[in-house]
């Protein structure tokens, strides 16, 4: 699915997470930057590098703050590190993923980042419904006006997560 008409070009992948070409791959952490769940802890392996060590100087980084590292050894060129919990295990927030992903776009007009790819944040373990943090990234996104990113990757490990992008692109509940 492809959605066109506005500024950005929004499309759907199941890929190998590793396989995505684009500038730039979104890892949800916690502000402590701690890899310990999913999604942060499969980039964190798809990558192969200490991104907790590369980080670490860094901490902590508020929600709604974005960090950028090499992507190691996935095709992406490199990653945007977005807290969108304070504390490993605290609950996600809708709004802490509306955060989290401003400031995706953010980065990605400061590093003229022109494609980015990104996961459901926020909806595992002490997340919100995946169809909440789905919606929040598109409509943040969709709202967007600026040059970069002209094109957004919506990456799923399953066919669970195309159903709630697809919902959140269609404008359903």
């Amino acid at each position: 699915m492809v959605e066109e008409g506005s500024v950005i070009e929004i499309q759907l992948s199941n890929e190998p997470w590793d396989q995505v070409e684009v500038d730039a791959f979104v890892c949800p952490i916690n502000s402590s930057c701690l890899f310990s769940s999913y999604p942060a802890s499969r980039i964190r392996e798809l990558s192969g590098l200490p991104l907790e060590q590369l980080l670490r100087a860094h901490t902590p980084l508020a929600v709604g703050a974005a960090f950028v590292t090499e992507a190691g050894r996935l095709r992406a060129r490199h990653l945007i590190h977005v807290p969108n919990t304070a504390k490993p295990g605290e609950q996600v927030q809708v709004e802490d993923i509306a955060r989290a992903t401003s400031a995706v776009i953010v980065t990605c007009e400061l590093k003229n980042f022109n494609s980015v790819a990104v996961p459901l944040m926020g909806a595992f373990e002490t997340g919100i419904p995946a169809e909440e943090a789905a919606r929040a990234i598109h409509s943040e996104f969709r709202s967007h006006r600026g040059e970069r990113p002209s094109r957004v990757l919506f990456v799923a490990r399953n066919s669970d997560e195309i159903d709630v992008f697809e919902m959140a692109i269609e404008g359903l509940s």
